[in-house]
């Protein structure tokens, strides 16, 4: 059954998970390595968590003091970590898509613990804009491909299964700064249990992106 909010439900929800957004996920990349369902190949993508992604995560419309609407998710952001954000400075999307998105959005801090699979979005559902997904059988973290990157779209309270075909193991995520002095990704925020991260057969395009150096096999 889905969950009604308020707008002062959905403004406390909203302010809250962008100062833990901001704290924990902005302005990182994140490079997701996994192993091919169908063709058994390592593979991998790349995320960043940047200011103006984190208003379509809410699913609300963000509007000016004349109540239209206004196409400033940066903005919008930053209303949100000043506490100044208010309840009549946005509005529910007439397509319901709003309350499915603010009962998933408290954990998109926590993703990393929820990302054990991630696969192609199989289009099930049309309102869904998203290309890539991550989770588990219970929340998924919705991408759009962004120019290089994979941007966070949706936080879904769904089974990875439904949501793509032939899911792959996530064997290692890691993460880095979003800025082009840091090329290589050294901090190592996640690995599959039994996974060997140093013995696996990776392409030396992978090869080039990430440092081992801090991997201690368990």
């Amino acid at each position: 059954m889905k969950h009604t909010y308020t707008k002062k439900e959905a403004l406390r929800i909203i302010i809250a998970t962008a100062k833990e957004y901001a704290k924990m996920l902005e302005g990182l990349n994140y490079l997701f390595i996994y192993r091919n369902r169908v063709s058994n190949e390592i593979e991998y993508f790349e995320a960043v968590f940047l200011p103006r992604n984190y208003q379509h995560l809410t699913g609300v419309e963000f509007l000016d003091m004349e109540g239209n609407l206004q196409k400033n998710s940066v903005f919008f952001y930053h209303k949100c970590l000043d506490n100044t954000l208010t309840e009549d400075e946005f509005r529910f999307k007439e397509d319901g898509t709003t309350p499915l998105k603010l009962e998933a959005l408290p954990k998109l801090v926590q993703f990393l613990r929820f990302s054990k699979m991630t696969a192609l979005y199989n289009g099930i559902r049309p309102k869904l804009a998203v290309d890539r997904v991550a989770g588990t059988i219970n929340y998924c973290l919705g991408f759009i491909k962004d120019g290089d990157y994979f941007v966070p779209s949706s936080c879904l309270l769904e089974d990875i299964r439904k949501l793509g075909d032939n899911p792959s193991q996530i064997l290692a995520i890691m993460s880095k700064k979003a800025n082009q002095s840091e090329t290589i990704y050294k901090e190592i925020r996640y690995v599959a249990k039994g996974v060997p991260l140093n013995k696996l057969k990776m392409s030396d395009e992978l090869n080039n992106l990430i440092s081992l150096e801090k991997y201690i096999e368990k």
